[in-house]
Order: structure tokens, then sequence, then C-alpha cells
């Protein structure tokens, strides 16, 4: 067994707050649908805390690490929920928060961390995964189907008798056994909501967790998403630039999404995981960026120009904050950031800074033995990592996504081959 805690704590952000996740969305929110929080998972020395934000810069990971644990914050793994429906969260990309925003996030995640830490107990640890959940689609490809499997690990503390009658307590009849708490990972874009919604929210996965949570009552259910930067749920990444409203697009189907993801993890094959530690093992990565040259920046900024005239509103605007990133063309040739993976049993789980596509998951599993987890948006989000053969696609998330971002450029091509080597070498590490 492992020593196990979890715990929760609101952001404590309410409306009217910025949104970020759209970059035509420029009005700010005006009430709360759901309870927006930091959700922290300890499991021996490592900590994994994941914030209901679009993303998190890497400075806002570091300082929340080193608030929770700063004799060792290389223990403390700090991912983003990625939902477009939450607060502005980072200082310099994307939609910009305030530092009294940033601090709001750093306190709220450093109290759920700390308050994991103290609830540990010891745990043994199910893994429980299906396929079919009929729910990510590729983005970029309508005709390429993905399934992508929904994973989750369940870590249960024995109880000391197989009474059910407790309600503050819930526990198996024939063992007495509790749920403590679940870790769970899927691939999709939380952007069921479009543009126009201007409600805080986790978006699908806030009725995920309540699911999940409702089946076994006193646990801390913690989403990490997966891989996802070519998945959502059937639209192309450049419909966020509209703000017109879609029928499809609803809290209705939010809540409907994120039940059936969960009821698939409820229903996945189980296997119990043999674990007494968890290793953690964690690497710098440094990656190159494709910086335009001036030339091309004023070319491009001169095609913007005109676009303006007759442009619609979503992409009128869209088009005014590629100009604006034109006039302070943000400087720097690399970007480096952290990879790190955690070990409990057989099963290994890798954390990725960015956005990466599927295929980086696909092929880090491929290449490690036992059941793998590759979790995404973890420790700093500087925009996408499309695998090489992307490239000559095109499209928002090789061409236009750092705009919005404010990085100097993208990712040069080999960037996500770059990650996928650094993540094996990881593992490789913890023996």
């Amino acid at each position: 067994m492992i020593q196990v805690g979890a715990a929760v704590q609101p952001l404590g952000i309410t409306s009217p707050v910025p949104m970020s996740g759209f970059a035509a969305r420029t009005e700010p929110s005006t009430a709360e649908h759901d309870v927006l929080g930091a959700r922290a998972l300890a499991m021996d020395q490592i900590l994994l805390i994941s914030l209901d934000v679009c993303a998190l810069e890497e400075s806002t990971c570091r300082a929340i690490a080193e608030g929770v644990r700063p004799e060792a914050p290389e223990q403390v793994i700090v991912t983003a929920t990625h939902t477009h429906a939450g607060p502005c969260s980072a200082p310099t990309r994307l939609t910009r928060c305030t530092p009294e925003i940033e601090q709001q996030l750093i306190d709220a995640a450093t109290t759920a961390g700390r308050a994991a830490r103290e609830a540990r107990q010891a745990c043994g640890v199910e893994l429980r995964v299906a396929r079919g959940v009929g729910v990510a689609a590729n983005r970029r490809h309508a005709d390429r189907r993905v399934d992508p499997p929904v994973q989750m690990l369940r870590f249960t503390a024995a109880g000391r008798t197989s009474r059910t009658d407790d309600p503050a307590a819930p526990s198996d009849a024939a063992t007495g056994a509790r749920e403590v708490a679940t870790l769970v990972t899927y691939p999709c874009h939380p952007v069921v909501l479009d543009g126009t919604n201007r409600l805080l929210s986790g978006d699908y996965v806030h009725p995920l967790r309540e699911r999940l949570e409702a089946e076994h009552p006193g646990t801390v259910a913690v989403f990490a998403t997966g891989c996802a930067g070519d998945l959502n749920t059937g639209h192309r990444a450049e419909a966020s630039y509209s703000l017109q409203r879609s029928a499809t697009r609803t809290f209705d189907e939010a809540e409907r999404v994120g039940i059936r993801i969960a009821d698939a993890a409820l229903a996945g094959d189980g296997r119990t995981v043999t674990a007494d530690r968890v290793e953690r093992a964690s690497a710098p990565v440094t990656l190159q960026i494709d910086s335009p040259g001036p030339e091309q920046v004023a070319a491009d900024s001169a095609s913007w120009t005109r676009g303006l005239a007759g442009a619609e509103p979503g992409q009128a605007t869209l088009l005014g904050i590629w100009l604006d990133w034109a006039r302070s063309l943000p400087e720097g040739t690399d970007w480096t950031g952290r990879v790190s993976a955690f070990r409990l049993g057989e099963v290994t789980v890798v954390t990725l800074p960015g956005e990466p596509f599927l295929a980086v998951a696909e092929q880090i599993d491929s290449k490690i033995d036992g059941p793998c987890l590759v979790l995404g948006y973890a420790d700093g989000c500087p925009g996408y990592f499309p695998t090489a053969g992307e490239y000559p696609y095109g499209g928002y998330e090789v061409e236009d996504a750092h705009r919005y971002y404010g990085m100097p450029g993208p990712f040069v091509a080999g960037s996500a081959e770059i990650l996928i080597q650094k993540a094996v070498e990881v593992c490789r590490a913890l023996g």
C-alpha cells in the first residue's frame, strides 16, 4: 500500500473577470455556473495538483510547488484542466491575468496541496481502463477515427469493519474499503461550451467529477486532461474565432459528455496494482522556436490590416490580437520546461507541458512497459506540440496559436518528438 490523501480548495475567483481560452471573447464573465477549484492528490511524497483553468505558466507552477513543499518543490506537479470557460490565469499568455488573480490561484493550490498531504493514509490501488468512449474526435482530420482510452486510478483505504451505515465514510460491504480518491485522465479539449458562454465553468470536467464522487461519496475526483492538442468533441479549432452561438455546445451537452466519460471509467476493465511506494523522476527539456523574421511579420501585419475591413466581429478581434502581437513581438529562440514521470507498481504516469497531440501519448505508451497514463498541460503551457507529420497540414495549432499564447513563434517541427524521447528517458530513469 501507499500513502494517499486528497483535497479540494475553491479558487475563490468570482465574476466579473476576464475569461481565457477563446481569443474572440473579450467580455468578462457574468456569473459562476460551477465552483472552480484546485484539487490535490498526494501519493507518498509526490503531489499532483489540478486547477480549473485554461493554462498556467511555468513561474506560477513553481510558486505553487515552492508554497506546498519548499523543501522539495520538485516533488510537486501542477496541471491545468484546460477548461475554456475558466478565468484568465496566465500573466503573459492567452488572456492575461492580474497579479492578484495569479496569487489567488497560487493560494488555492497551495492550500489544497498541504491539506492533501496531511490527509494521507494507507491505500490500495486499482487501475481501470475503457475504450469505445465515443467522445473525442480529431478536430484537424475529420476522416481519422480516434479511440483514446479513459484511464482511472482508484485509491482505496481499508476499513476497520464492513459496516456501511455511516454516510460520512461509505465503504464496500464485503471489505470495509473506502475510496479516498480517483485520478482520471482522458484526452479531449474541454471546449464543449462555445465562445459565447460567459459563465465560469469546468466544462465537461465538472459533471465528470460529480458523477464519480456521487458513485463513491466522500471521495475526491482529480481530473487531468491527456494529450488533447488535436482532439475535441468534433469541431474545428477555427470555430473558436466565431462569436456565433452553437446549438450543440451547451451545458446540457457538457453534462452528457462528462457523464459518458465518467461512466466509461467506472465500467472499465479493472486490475489491482501492487505498489508499496511511488518513484519519481524528471528532467528539463529545451525546445527551439521558429520565430518569423521582420519581413514576414511586416507582410503578415499588412495582410491582417487589410482583413479587418469587412471582418465579422470575432474575426476582427482575432486579427487585432495578431496585430498587437506583431507590434510587441516577443523575444526568444527557445523555451525550457520539464518532463516528469512517477511510477506506482507497474503503472507509469507521465506528465508533459503544453498541448501535445494524441500521437505523442500513443508513442510514449508504445515505448513503456506496463500501463501508462500520459497527462498534458503540466508545469507550464507554452502552446501546441504537433507531431512532425502534422506540420505540412498547417492550421491553427501549427501556424497561428503562438500569437494568442504570446510566444515568439511556433515550436519547430520535431519538438514533439523531443518530448517523446525525453519522456522515455525519464521513465527509464525510474528503473
